[in-house]
């Protein structure tokens, strides 16, 4: 019997300030699932995901990994 790969062989990980602790989760790369964006009052770099465990969209600030999962 063949062992399935993992779905999601990325992952990414940042510090969420909300959660007050590092933030790993899976991640796809796709370019609906994915974008970046400067916020007007920061002008911190972003990235919104879209956030599997979640079922919902999630904001990192700049100063995350996308790590893969091999």
């Amino acid at each position: 019997m063949k062992k399935e790969k993992s779905k999601t062989p990325f992952y990414i990980k940042y510090y969420s300030e909300k959660d007050s602790k590092v933030i790993k989760r899976p991640y796809d790369p796709h370019y609906e699932r994915q974008h970046e964006f400067i916020a007007k009052g920061t002008g911190n770099l972003c990235k919104r995901y879209w956030d599997q465990k979640k079922n919902g969209w999630r904001t990192a600030k700049c100063g995350w990994k996308i790590i893969s999962a091999k």
